[in-house]
């Protein structure tokens, strides 16, 4: 006797359509070929599923149950096949689009999705980078191909190339490539979104009288910023505009500068006592 499609799919047999197509599309991700899932299973549960979402096979279903051979004609014996492009669930109707009837032994194939990751300096994000990337292919042979990486990325964020991944099967669609950025920690720069915030060393009395100072963009340009009368140490000054690009807008944020106290070295003490009678308002 032929398994239950109810019990195949993990649902009551008085189930929501919601229920239904909840319960398909967590085991149809469990059992997915592309995720190293059994076929043979998967076809199942799309078979199963294809016969409970329709209002009117559910119908002869219910009335019939499952003996085997009833849905012959109408679920059984399609031609198990996907476009390789199952590496995240959205795709998951695209992998469906090939199934059709008749030749259930034909093994299927496919052009997989190739995943790789990329490290790129914090530099790069300012201005994007085009590299060129070696690729191991399944067949064992190697690709090159040239990536596009947008200025504004941030890291961890997948960038997806169509057509530049596996192309091991002539007649079929390359699959994608897909590239996970990782952007590296920079010594003298953070990352906080679009801006970009560093640390500036200033002499306690060029803090208590106010001075200018140089300060480098992480483009290595010079800017001259104003340090104002009384500024206390942890002050965040911004430079507006000097920061990293947005992804989307292109709008650059801002370049923070984080003044930190330092203090003077070497003092005689002559010069002690002078700023020991400041202190003390003689």
């Amino acid at each position: 006797m032929a398994q239950d499609y109810y019990e195949l799919l993990g649902v009551k047999r008085d189930a929501s359509p919601k229920e239904i197509k909840s319960a398909y599309r967590k085991l149809a991700m469990q059992h997915h070929p592309d995720r190293g899932g059994d076929k043979i299973q998967f076809m199942h549960i799309r078979e199963a599923y294809d016969c409970l979402s329709n209002p009117h096979t559910k119908q002869q279903y219910d009335y019939r149950g499952p003996k085997g051979d009833q849905f012959k004609n109408g679920f059984q014996g399609f031609d198990f096949r996907w476009s390789g492009n199952g590496s995240a669930f959205d795709e998951m109707e695209d992998m469906f689009r090939g199934m059709g009837f008749g030749n259930r032994n034909r093994a299927p194939r496919q052009n997989h999705v190739t995943n790789i990751a990329f490290d790129i300096l914090l530099e790069d994000v300012m201005t994007g980078k085009s590299v060129s990337v070696e690729l191991q292919m399944t067949n064992g042979q190697t690709k090159l191909v040239t990536i596009d990486i947008p200025a504004g990325i941030q890291s961890g964020q997948q960038i997806r190339y169509a057509g530049m991944g596996e192309d091991n099967h002539p007649g079929f669609r390359p699959g994608d490539l897909i590239v996970t950025i990782r952007v590296r920690n920079h010594p003298g720069y953070e990352r906080h979104g679009d801006n970009i915030l560093c640390e500036k060393k200033i002499n306690v009395f060029d803090l208590i009288l106010g001075c200018k100072t140089n300060i480098k963009t992480i483009t290595g340009k010079n800017l001259e910023i104003n340090i104002p009368a009384g500024t206390q140490p942890d002050t965040v000054l911004s430079c507006k505009s000097e920061g990293l690009p947005n992804i989307q807008t292109k709008r650059p944020g801002d370049l923070l500068i984080r003044i930190k106290a330092e203090m003077p070295k070497n003092l005689n003490e002559d010069q002690i006592k002078t700023i020991g009678k400041i202190k003390n308002g003689i």
